[in-house]
């Protein structure tokens, strides 16, 4: 079965919800990465109900430390961190956290530097997305910023929601599909019920960090690899 990419753009359910006033959302993940497509995206698309589609590129920071902690400039301008908490079975729990908009306070720049794994950055870096991957591609070139372009299609049930994702950076293009919910149970439910158990659960930070990343103590030139476009279409 071919999965088309002409997507009608919905956009994001939250997307007019002012950064500022999100919380932290804390739900159970499982993503695979198949090489060819599954027999779970011909289920989805036949019995689960569609409530969205949407394309957007995302600037990934990444680091050594992204399978745990990953940071994200979320269409290219909005800062968000996922930290992994404590994973059940074969669940991976993870806190997303917006950070609030630029530009960003002291506070602010000191948690991203945690979330980062670097030192404290100064108060330039905070002004704008630009300014922040100017500032980490000088001081910190061990952050690589990635471009990843987006088209995705959204289903839900009750609370468990699926996307079929085409997934594209600079240098190679995959498949991907993750089911999110709050409920593990009702994960589990859905994990069963579209026969993905057998396949290993990686996350984005688990799949880019693999693909992207030097090996552990390089410390090359190469702060402004290919990949970092701020602004980048949508």
């Amino acid at each position: 079965m071919r999965i088309s990419t002409r997507f009608l753009i919905l956009g994001d359910a939250d997307a007019g919800q002012p950064a500022q006033e999100r919380t932290a959302e804390s739900r159970y993940e499982f993503r695979v990465w198949p090489r060819d497509t599954l027999e779970a995206a011909t289920i989805l698309q036949k019995s689960w109900p569609l409530v969205g589609a949407e394309r957007r590129s995302d600037i990934y920071l990444l680091t050594e430390r992204s399978p745990e902690r990953l940071v994200k400039l979320r269409a290219g301008d909005r800062l968000e961190a996922k930290r992994r908490g404590h994973d059940l079975g074969p669940l991976q729990h993870w806190i997303h956290q917006p950070y609030p908009p630029f530009p960003l306070s002291r506070p602010d720049l000191l948690i991203l530097a945690e979330d980062l794994g670097v030192a404290p950055l100064s108060t330039e870096a905070g002004l704008s997305p630009g300014h922040l991957v100017a500032r980490l591609g000088a001081l910190a070139p061990a952050v690589l910023p990635e471009t990843v372009r987006k088209s995705r299609l959204l289903f839900r049930k009750r609370s468990t929601r699926v996307e079929i994702c085409h997934v594209a950076t600079a240098s190679w293009t995959r498949l991907t599909l993750a089911i999110e919910d709050p409920d593990p149970d009702s994960a589990l439910e859905a994990l069963g019920s579209l026969g993905l158990g057998h396949m290993p659960n990686r996350s984005y930070g688990d799949l880019l960090r693999r693909r992207r990343l030097p090996p552990a103590g390089w410390q090359g030139a190469h702060a402004g690899a290919p990949g970092a476009v701020i602004g980048a279409p949508r």
